[in-house]
């Protein structure tokens, strides 16, 4: 893989205007819309547009004042946030997977753009402590929507993401009752879905 581990990715002095306050990295928005087939990746490639990167904290509200909000969005839209460098794609991280949190429609529309917002936030701040968090996605879809958070590898150190998973049910205020549930993406690209 030629990316750049996420820790080797920090924004350098210079790399921002000297009035603004930086991230440690720097970040990008990515939009698609949910496809029948996403085996093909060459197809899901084509549908992922990338909105916007920032590496400050000024150039997060810019971008964020100009995105719809979760409720808002139709159903099979995805919106990504992703470290610099990186596409939202399963093939990138082939190592790695993501922790998965369904909502019910049913109340989903009263918490799902809080939960986003939230988990945003806690990305770009850093609030998980490790570096192998590489993303996060909101999938609105027709039953339930989904927010996941994505890690980079679970071969170097495969408790990490435990500890990810401790970190997501902390930052969104989720009891244990809630079902998080954890996919590698070895096995999203075997079966086409997350």
């Amino acid at each position: 893989m030629d990316a750049l581990h996420p820790e080797e990715a920090r924004v350098k002095e210079g790399e921002y205007p000297s009035n603004e306050h930086p991230l440690e990295t720097a970040w990008t928005f990515w939009f698609d819309r949910k496809s029948g087939d996403r085996r093909e990746s060459d197809a899901y490639v084509e549908g992922l547009k990338q909105a916007g990167t920032f590496n400050t904290v000024e150039g997060f509200y810019r971008h964020y004042s100009h995105c719809v909000r979760p409720n808002e969005l139709p159903p099979n839209v995805n919106v990504h946030l992703f470290r610099k460098g990186y596409k939202p794609m399963w093939e990138e991280f082939p190592d790695g997977g993501c922790w998965i949190l369904r909502i019910k429609k049913k109340s989903a529309r009263n918490h799902l753009g809080q939960l986003w917002e939230t988990l945003v936030m806690a990305c770009i701040g850093e609030l998980f402590e490790v570096p192998d968090v590489v993303g996060c996605v909101l999938s609105t879809r027709y039953k339930d929507d989904i927010i996941s958070i994505w890690n980079y590898s679970n071969a170097t150190n495969p408790q990490v993401r435990f500890r990810i998973c401790e970190k997501f049910r902390e930052i969104l205020g989720l009891n244990l009752s809630t079902v998080v549930q954890y996919k590698e993406h070895m096995g999203s690209m075997q079966d086409g879905s997350t």
